[in-house]
């Protein structure tokens, strides 16, 4: 003869559908909980954005997909991207590389190496710029001192970007971020995954092309106007 079940096992049967509801209920917060975190940090904290131009290379190629720390702090070499500083340029978005923070000193040479003198400090120190396309022309001697609440910044390609050299300073409240490392080590797997994905924020490079920093300044204003 079947034993008949008790009366505990007849409730604890009756508990278990809203046991399994309980349980697919914590695991959908658990989910929207995550994806909520991850839009926050990768639409707030982390702008995913890809390149497009030459100017620095070979760091950086055109095409490449990269994250852009937003909260960072900005320190001398990180890559920054940031909203072009010459009037009517405003929603031109650039990336280039911070050559000097406020207050620094720069001299720059007409074979195109770069000396800096750190704010509070005594001397200059010729930079080792292992990462720039060269040799390159600069065309002229150079010696800025970054203005307090501005970027120095200069293109990786040397000979073929236009930045602080032309433009001058980068004030603050323009950067949108610096460039994460793990996104700079990584853009290679990042360019080929969300390739596919079809990501398709743009960061313009614009190119000063073959313009001397010696000439008059209105003939380099009218080539600015050309590109």
């Amino acid at each position: 003869m079947q034993e008949q079940p008790s009366l505990k096992e007849l409730l604890e049967d009756r508990r278990h559908p809203r046991r399994a509801f309980c349980s697919t209920l914590r695991f959908l917060l658990v989910l929207l909980a995550l994806f909520s975190v991850v839009t926050i940090l990768f639409t707030q904290i982390f702008v995913g954005v890809i390149v497009d131009g030459s100017s620095m290379e070979p760091t950086l190629t055109s095409g490449d997909y990269l994250f852009v720390d937003t909260t960072a702090d900005i320190a001398r070499g990180d890559i920054v991207v940031f909203a072009s500083p010459e009037p009517g340029s405003e929603d031109l978005e650039l990336i280039k590389r911070v050559i000097g923070l406020p207050g620094d000193e720069l001299r720059i040479t007409r074979d195109g190496r770069v000396a800096r003198k750190n704010r509070g400090e005594d001397s200059f120190i010729w930079l080792e710029e292992d990462y720039i396309l060269g040799p390159y022309d600069n065309h002229r001697d150079q010696s800025v001192t970054v203005a307090a609440g501005e970027l120095f910044v200069m293109g990786d390609n040397r000979g073929d970007s236009h930045d602080s050299r032309s433009f001058g300073g980068v004030p603050l409240e323009n950067v949108l971020g610096t460039v994460t490392g793990w996104s700079l080590r990584g853009k290679d797997l990042l360019t080929a995954v969300l390739g596919v994905l079809r990501f398709e924020r743009r960061i313009l490079q614009r190119r000063i092309r073959s313009v001397p920093f010696s000439a008059p300044c209105d003939a380099k204003d009218k080539f600015l106007e050309e590109i």
